[in-house]
């Protein structure tokens, strides 16, 4: 009989990969929009984190911040520590980019940065689903 959180825990994987796809789509992109790929990586490693707790049954609240979904994921495995920096360099992505009043225009190597990060967080997440 599957297990249900398993199921659910693969369909946010799933979505963070879309996700991830459209963040490297949107950067091959000739003057690409760099908070938008921004918000993908995000929300790449958003719904991989979120679907890591899924799996483990973790109940968590509908929050943007990595860190917090982080500190929610490392007393099932440790070695999420290692993203805390790139957390904070992604979690902006998530409401600060979005609208006309965001602090500053997004680099594209700061959006490259962000694809990459987003890309270690789901592949960290993928291979210690159960």
């Amino acid at each position: 009989m599957p297990d249900p959180a398993h199921e659910l825990a693969l369909e946010w994987l799933d979505r963070a990969e879309h996700d991830l796809r459209v963040a490297e789509y949107v950067l091959s992109m000739p003057d690409a929009p760099t908070e938008s790929i921004g918000f993908h990586a995000q929300q790449c490693a958003e719904k991989a984190l979120k679907g890591f707790l899924i799996s483990r049954r973790v109940p968590f609240e509908r929050r943007h911040d990595l860190n917090y979904l982080i500190d929610l994921c490392m007393p099932h495995e440790p070695g999420f520590g290692q993203f805390r920096a790139a957390a904070d360099e992604l979690t902006p992505y998530a409401v600060e980019f979005r609208y006309s009043d965001a602090p500053s225009v997004v680099s594209l190597d700061s959006a490259r940065t962000a694809v990459a990060i987003a890309e270690r967080v789901y592949r960290f997440v993928l291979v210690r689903l159960p």
